[in-house]
């Protein structure tokens, strides 16, 4: 199972989006200390491993809970930019398939 997922992850290009972001000066520090604080909680024997198979799964929620805030809090233009999708000149991001994104606002009219 656990080769699975991380095969499924490798899949994704995640990790490698991770560590190009925990290398880039642009992130705070503190915030590239959320990943290795969840590595060590997995490695401590001191948390719910007690528990079984419960104590498995406390360690992979917190290992994927601490990936999933680092790249949600990481500054959004150093990770498009890790990602493979640069700003263009305006500050606004193309998709990968070269279509043009337009913003705009809309309201509702009531007839």
């Amino acid at each position: 199972m656990i080769r699975v997922l991380l095969s499924l992850l490798t899949m994704t290009g995640i990790p490698r989006l991770i560590m190009r972001l925990m290398m880039d000066s642009r992130v705070p520090f503190g915030l590239k200390l959320l990943i290795p604080a969840a590595i060590v909680y997995t490695i401590v024997p001191w948390d719910l491993d007690f528990l079984g198979i419960l104590g498995r799964i406390d360690d992979l929620l917190v290992l994927i809970i601490s990936g999933v805030l680092f790249l949600l809090l990481a500054p959004r233009d150093v990770l498009m930019e890790a990602s493979g999708r640069p700003a263009d000149a305006e500050g606004r991001y193309k998709p990968k398939d070269g279509t043009t994104v337009i913003d705009g606002e809309h309201r509702k009219l009531d007839e």
